[in-house]
């Protein structure tokens, strides 16, 4: 499943979709599609959304800590969602500028 978000302000941006419901989360929405937020929610949901991502971060890294005396045990190299974040977060804020809603589908 592809999840898009869409805003007049910028390009559309799509995603898998358990990525798209993991930021929708972040953000303070339920994870569904499709839902949408007005322009005077985006500037809320961005901040909700790095804020999120920085503790989800730093929740990483402490278990990447615990994990690191186990050298036996190798784990993929995953993108990490802050990564994956970054077209959203863009949007969000050209979204901002522009004082436009976001709306996903």
């Amino acid at each position: 499943m592809l999840i898009t978000f869409k805003s007049i302000a910028a390009a559309p941006v799509q995603m898998f979709g358990n990525v798209a419901l993991q930021l929708l989360e972040l953000m303070g929405r339920l994870p569904k599609a499709p839902g949408a937020l007005f322009a005077d929610d985006v500037a809320e949901a961005l901040a909700l959304l790095q804020q999120g991502l920085s503790e989800l971060e730093a929740r990483e890294e402490a278990e990447l800590l615990e994990d690191s005396a186990d050298k036996d045990q190798e784990k993929p190299n995953a993108i990490p969602l802050k990564h994956r974040a970054v077209p959203l977060i863009a949007l969000m804020q050209a979204a901002i500028r522009e004082k436009k809603g976001v709306s996903w589908e």
